[in-house]
């Protein structure tokens, strides 16, 4: 049969913490508790039932499984204890039941796994062989059983203050277990019931040769003592509650009382309530001075919490002021960005509307620079026609006589000649002209038909690397504007050089940033068969 009580953990840590308070659920005449497959698997220290355990109790694993080692040795090898409850089960038990309860107690107690430090261990793991023995095979665990129920029946009679001890009916011929060893508790709880237990062996003892002596010798007669009203009650109460066969030695104690031994009783009873009236005022002291400490630490504990929280109401105002400030200067910069945003579309919108105005004016520009264009292709092909009209009429001067050489006369020796190479200012800026407007519209084809056939550039390149330089350019920029001033001219005869300062503003086709550049620049013409052209360019172009 087994005790419906409490949990088996809960059970454990009781009995192991206050084991004087729980001596009638550790007692021979106690059932077993449930689940004691558990009790032992925790008591082997499995790291399943241990976090099972801890998390049910919230104790630590060591003191968990001392806990559960404690009660199984209190509950299985108590004195007088049978085969069934040595190996925590009921005689109804089944044989796997038998193996496996045999097996987790010899992992516990087998000297092997004690490491030789605790040698009382030997007497539990020779009395769970013995059970195992004897109930693992059929016919001896007949023979026990057969044995079991013809046994003298045991009774608990009482012998200390709180402690009970099981008595046979019989107590000379009781039989006694072999290889009787007294366990020690690994913890000092279990040490507080040793006086009780102490004490009610020397009672039993006492009670023993009290028997033994008026058993043994013939009743001698004694002066009868007054009786007390107590004692007698109480005897008259032990006498009635006694078995039949344990009624003589009752009588023969009640004739002949062993006054020495009810004094020292008596003494050590005292003794005991004095004992435990110190331990209480102890416990009471400790407690009150626990409540003291308590109190001062809860009085330290709320004065922490209340710095804290006005240390969380000054650090909550300190950041909710530095919130807003911040919030403010946000928007503040907002609202400067939204200004400086508005201001710079309307810088757009007016550079926008500017260069629209410039790009219309150099549309204008482009379409009279190519009007002029135009009319200098036309003054270009009437030139061609009349130089190609002299070169024919050439040849027929030459076949022609020369006439006859007249001595200038004195009116006409100081004149000379008209000079049809002889170049004009007219001729030299309308050079210039035809240069910018073609530059400014950039018109590489009208450009370079400025330029000789053995025209010099820039550093004395040839005709062909001033055309490239000049595709570079138009390629990558959009001529704006191109003034050249402050022109000079030197003139010698069908040839000219010229110096000045050019300023030239660009805009680059990828990304449309402005450019203005300014500087000197040299030219050389020369007029050849009645037509102008450039034979040398030199200009002073800064590096960006």
């Amino acid at each position: 049969m087994t005790d419906p009580g409490s949990d088996i953990f809960e059970l454990a840590l009781a009995c192991y913490r206050t084991p004087l308070a729980h001596q009638n659920r550790m007692s021979l005449a106690a059932p077993l508790p449930r689940d004691m497959n558990r009790l032992l698997w925790l008591a082997n220290g499995s790291s399943e039932m241990l976090e099972s355990a801890t998390r049910q109790t919230g104790t630590k694993a060591d003191e968990l499984r001392d806990a559960a080692r404690f009660l199984v040795q209190q509950l299985c090898f108590a004195r007088g204890a049978s085969h069934y409850r040595v190996l925590g089960l009921e005689p109804d038990a089944t044989a796997e039941q038998l193996k496996e309860h045999h097996r987790l107690l010899m992992r516990l107690f087998h000297p092997d796994r004690a490491g030789g430090g605790e040698s009382w261990t030997d007497h539990f793991a020779s009395r769970a062989n013995e059970a195992w023995t004897v109930l693992s095979r059929a016919q001896p665990r007949a023979a026990y059983d057969a044995g079991r129920s013809s046994s003298p029946s045991w009774v608990v009679a009482p012998v200390a203050a709180d402690s009970t001890v099981p008595l046979a009916a019989d107590p000379i011929h009781a039989p006694r277990p072999r290889n009787t060893v007294f366990s020690r508790a690994r913890s000092p709880a279990p040490r507080r019931g040793m006086p009780a237990l102490v004490l009610g062996g020397f009672a039993l003892a006492a009670v023993l040769g009290v028997w033994g002596v008026y058993e043994t010798r013939p009743p001698v007669s004694m002066p009868a003592a007054p009786a007390r009203p107590a004692p007698e009650s109480e005897s008259e109460s032990e006498s009635s509650s006694a078995d039949p066969a344990d009624r003589s030695a009752i009588a023969a104690l009640l004739a002949a009382p062993d006054w020495q031994a009810l004094g020292q009783r008596e003494r050590q009873a005292r003794q005991r309530a004095s004992a435990s009236h110190t331990a209480r005022e102890e416990l009471e002291q400790a407690h009150r001075e626990r409540l003291a400490a308590d109190a001062v630490l809860l009085d330290r504990i709320r004065a922490e919490r209340t710095q804290l929280e006005e240390r969380l109401r000054t650090e909550q105002l300190r950041a909710e002021r530095t919130w807003s400030e911040r919030l403010a200067a946000e928007q503040a910069k907002l609202e400067r960005l939204k200004a400086e945003q508005l201001q710079a579309e309307r810088a757009r919108d007016e550079r926008l509307a500017a260069e629209q105005a410039k790009l219309a004016q150099l549309k204008a520009e482009q379409a009279k620079a190519e009007q002029m264009a135009e009319a200098l292709r036309a003054e270009r092909e009437q030139l061609e026609r009349s130089r190609l009209k002299r070169t024919e009429a050439t040849p027929a001067r030459q076949a022609r006589p020369d006439p006859p050489t007249e001595q200038p006369s004195e009116s006409r020796r100081g004149v000379a000649a008209p000079d049809a190479e002889t170049l004009a200012s007219e001729e030299l800026s309308g050079l210039i002209k035809r240069y910018t407007d073609a530059y400014r519209r950039g018109d590489l084809d009208g450009l370079m038909s400025l330029f000789s056939a053995d025209a010099r550039g820039k550093g004395g390149v040839g005709r062909d690397r001033i055309r490239q330089d000049y595709d570079t350019l138009f390629g990558t920029h959009q001529v704006r504007r191109m003034q050249l001033r402050d022109v000079s001219w030197a003139r010698n005869g069908g040839s000219a050089s010229a110096v000045g300062r050019y300023e030239v503003w660009l805009q680059r086709r990828d990304n449309g940033d402005l450019i203005q550049l300014a500087g000197d620049i040299h030219f050389k013409v020369r007029k050849q068969d009645g037509w102008l052209s450039i034979v040398a360019i030199d200009y002073a172009w800064p590096e960006h």
